[in-house]
């Protein structure tokens, strides 16, 4: 417990070592984050400011915070933003807390487009969009393209909506709620590029994940069906009805689905031979495939 009248630095320390002792691997990290949003401070302040007095209403909610963390409940739901791409996100519990593994995806997607398209005006659609976390920094990005998101929850949209006001999207992006690319479908409207971070993990193996992932974030954004690959199926399907010629498909994968998804890749008219990108750890992540025109 932070006491009243600690300094900074004497909270910091009193916190990461409860986090620490609760089996959160970097307490230290997440008492300095908890501070930080609660003051208000960036690092250099907060290393500047280490002997300042906490004030009391900081001291209240921190400890409340901790005990929360210690529960199994998020940081990222605690202060209900996550950085993406150098950008901050609002997050809760109706979307999935955004991974640094999926710039990966957003980069793949950039430079294969640029390779396929140049700058182009394009259509894209991100399928799950979620926190819009893929939908918004394409459209930030590449303020030219023209995007449609798509998620089945309707919570998630309203989160999406909210993070594209933030960056100053919300008019290039068509946020539509159904499963798949459906609304696309039911519109008959053509794409050029497909981007998707689908749910992939094995239904079998959603209760073996960590309590915060498993208790805390939505079971829609997670469970990918008895093998973990029921949405690739779906999509790549789905795909080759509306996707012009040349296309581009980017999905992320779980570290072993790289030979399925790409095999299922192949199976698209016109396609290349599809590539398997691996994340900084040389796990494979995304699968891109581009289309003949």
């Amino acid at each position: 417990m932070v006491k009243k009248g600690s300094s900074v630095k004497d909270a910091w320390r009193l916190a990461g070592k409860r986090l620490l002792g609760g089996g959160i691997g970097a307490g230290d990290f997440e008492a300095e984050v908890m501070l930080r949003f609660l003051l208000g401070w960036d690092r250099t302040k907060f290393f500047l400011g280490m002997e300042e007095l906490l004030p009391m209403e900081v001291e209240k909610q921190l400890n409340k915070w901790v005990e929360s963390r210690l529960q199994g409940i998020p940081l990222q739901h605690l202060t209900g933003e996550q950085e993406f791409f150098g950008r901050p996100f609002a997050v809760n519990p109706h979307v999935l807390i955004p991974r640094p593994e999926t710039e990966g995806l957003v980069e793949t997607v950039l430079q294969e487009a640029e390779n396929l398209f140049g700058d182009a005006p394009l259509q894209v659609a991100d399928v799950g969009t979620g926190s819009g976390i893929l939908a918004i920094t394409l459209a930030v990005e590449r303020p030219h393209w023209q995007i449609t998101a798509i998620d089945q929850s309707p919570q998630a949209l309203v989160v999406a909506r909210e993070n594209a006001k933030r960056h100053g999207v919300e008019k290039r992006i068509d946020f539509r709620q159904g499963e798949w690319l459906n609304p696309m479908l039911e519109d008959q409207k053509k794409l050029d590029v497909l981007v998707s971070n689908p749910p992939y993990i094995p239904t079998s193996v959603v209760e073996q994940l960590d309590r915060e992932v498993r208790d805390y974030e939505p079971r829609l954004a997670l469970d990918g069906g008895e093998d973990g690959l029921t949405p690739y199926r779906i999509l790549t399907e789905q795909i080759s009805l509306i996707l012009k010629r040349p296309g581009l498909v980017a999905f992320e994968i779980g570290w072993d689905q790289g030979v399925q998804v790409a095999s299922m890749s192949r199976s698209l008219p016109g396609a290349n031979e599809p590539k398997i990108i691996p994340d900084l750890a040389g796990r494979d992540r995304v699968v891109a495939v581009s289309i003949q025109s």
